[in-house]
């Protein structure tokens, strides 16, 4: 007896590519890169028009992406000095046509700013707030961009590829005899400190 065969991956529709098709028919000449891989359709778009986009993607009836799924950014600290160093992700989900789609905005160093997603997305100002204290990533017009992760004095940001941890060990609980130096180590701790 056999059950009901898989469509082939040559069958399948690409998950993204109704955004991506949606955003060159409304807004032609926008698109910066398309790229398909593993099924899925990957956007590049300019920073200046992120809020446009995802507007049109929420509100469009061929779109209905009104699930924002996460925000972050990838670091790529080794491009070449004019590319930009950081890809801003953006995951969207469209439950009524059961699609999601990614979004890439490319900023540089030297100004690593997208605007906020926060009025377009409920929910949004969290997922940005994370990726700014992770990454240093500054979401512009945020109503209150700050740490939500790390302390409020930390300096740096640890998701970042050239982050240093000043080069102590990390105490977790399977190192904590040793990662604690004696001064530090609660008096009923056994083992031996560093």
């Amino acid at each position: 007896m056999t059950g009901p065969v898989a469509p082939s991956a040559a069958t399948r529709p690409v998950s993204g590519s109704r955004a991506a098709d949606l955003i060159a028919r409304e807004l032609p000449g926008l698109i910066l890169r398309r790229a398909v891989a593993y099924g899925e359709e990957t956007v590049w778009i300019p920073r200046e028009r992120l809020v446009e986009v995802c507007r049109l993607l929420r509100d469009h009836r061929d779109g209905r992406y009104t699930v924002p799924q996460f925000v972050t950014a990838v670091d790529w600290p080794d491009r070449e000095p004019e590319e930009p160093r950081f890809d801003i992700v953006y995951q969207l989900r469209s439950l009524e046509f059961n699609d999601w789609c990614r979004l890439i905005v490319q900023v540089t160093e030297d100004d690593p700013s997208v605007p906020t997603l926060e009025r377009v997305f409920a929910g949004m100002d969290w997922l940005e707030r994370e990726t700014y204290d992770l990454l240093g990533i500054i979401f512009t017009g945020h109503h209150d961009l700050k740490r939500i992760l790390m302390p409020a004095d930390w300096e740096g940001h640890p998701l970042r590829k050239d982050y240093v941890s000043f080069g102590e060990p990390v105490a977790f609980t399977h190192n904590l005899d040793w990662a604690l130096p004696a001064l530090e180590r609660p008096p009923e701790l056994t083992g031996e400190s560093r």
